[in-house]
């Protein structure tokens, strides 16, 4: 396990608290201009050329020095974004998991509730507060017999 502030993919545990977040609306996104290949060097340039250099150049030093913090964020932001898209990652396949384990445990009861309710004399009590368990888990297969019906009569009436 790496430091939480420089987390590896695969850690679980990250601090990411002193990276200053940003959120924007989709529309924001197309707006903003993209790094291309070789901004690397185009920063280097800026940053190591003397101050001299720079005055000649007419360059602000507090846009250098923005430059320099943006830059810095950036980076760290590199460090990270690996460990952060494999949590990601794991969360995503984690819920399907847990929501597959969900649904079968779900689909066991409400076969076993059924049972219980066709072969009890008072089948309704012991359905009626699974009802929703019932609608839920049944509901795709009542839709796929009705659609199955409604083809079949399609299918038998006269053109």
């Amino acid at each position: 396990m790496s430091d939480p502030k420089h987390p590896k993919a695969g850690d679980r545990t990250m601090d990411l608290s002193d990276i200053p977040l940003v959120d924007i609306t989709p529309d924001h996104v197309a707006h903003l201009s993209k790094l291309r290949e070789g901004h690397a060097g185009a920063i280097a340039a800026v940053l190591t050329a003397a101050a001299a250099a720079r005055q000649r150049a007419g360059l602000s030093e507090v846009e250098v020095a923005e430059l320099n913090a943006n830059w810095a964020a950036y980076e760290q932001i590199e460090e990270v974004l690996p460990a952060v898209e494999k949590l990601l990652e794991l969360l995503h396949e984690t819920r399907l998991v847990r929501g597959h384990e969900i649904a079968y445990r779900l689909g066991e009861m409400a076969h076993q509730v059924r049972r219980r309710a066709d072969r009890s004399a008072n089948g309704a009590e012991v359905a009626g507060p699974f009802e929703a368990l019932l609608d839920y888990h049944f509901a795709t297969g009542q839709k796929s017999a009705a659609a199955r019906e409604k083809n079949k009569k399609e299918a038998e009436a006269p053109v």
